[in-house]
């Protein structure tokens, strides 16, 4: 049975059905309720409680960000997925701001979709390198040539970092700096983003590539 429940929103009734077969003809996802305004979204979103909302590239206005918005702030739990047609810079920047686990691009085939969603299901996030970089640019008003994607990095993700190479399970993360697993894994989620790894494997080994690397070394609060 399928377990990972999604609420897809899209105001362009045609855009959505064709989203929604394609989602459910994988068999780990099922499409739970379909959106076309913000106002239903929310209402799907108590009603259902869904894992994952994909917000199609006619998602609204400002590109759907208010919605990403007003559902961040309703249910912080759902990741949001946000399909859109623009791959300019600051729109990915505007999308993250508001709250989006992911930024793709509605050209990408249905495999690479499939991989996405169960990597934001499973690990918080996902983004590519290249976007990575660009959004980090715009985040941080653009990075001196010979900066380290670490300097982004606050003390406490820097911590969390160092036990993740160390080979730390999360709960183990967790009882070791006395916050909880699920505040583990939000940080590990920035922590992607600003590396722009994809999963805790290759966050480990950027790690361990990181000779600078220390729990206490120096770092933004």
């Amino acid at each position: 049975m399928p377990s990972i429940r999604i609420l897809l929103m899209d105001t362009e009734r045609l855009v959505a059905e064709g989203f929604r077969n394609l989602l459910q003809s994988f068999k780990e996802f099922s499409v739970v309720a379909v959106a076309h305004d913000e106002a239903t979204a929310l209402r799907h979103l108590g009603r259902h409680h869904p894992h994952l909302v994909v917000m199609g590239p006619g998602a609204g206005g400002n590109g759907g960000m208010d919605t990403a918005r007003a559902i961040r702030q309703t249910s912080r739990h759902v990741r949001i997925i946000v399909l859109a047609s623009s791959r300019q810079p600051i729109h990915m920047r505007e999308a993250f701001v508001a709250g989006a686990n992911a930024y793709l691009s509605r050209d990408i085939d249905a495999q690479e979709l499939r991989d996405t969603l169960l990597t934001v299901h499973r690990e918080g996030v996902a983004l590519s390198a290249a976007a990575a970089g660009q959004v980090l640019e715009l985040v941080s008003g653009g990075l001196s040539r010979d900066a380290s994607p670490l300097d982004l990095l606050t003390r406490r993700e820097r911590e969390i970092l160092f036990l993740v190479a160390d080979d730390q399970e999360t709960h183990h993360i967790a009882a070791r700096l006395g916050i909880t697993p699920k505040t583990v894994r939000n940080y590990l989620s920035r922590i992607y983003a600003k590396l722009g790894t994809r999963n805790r494997l290759q966050t480990a080994l950027y790690a361990l590539r990181c000779p600078e690397l220390h729990p206490q070394s120096a770092a933004k609060t």
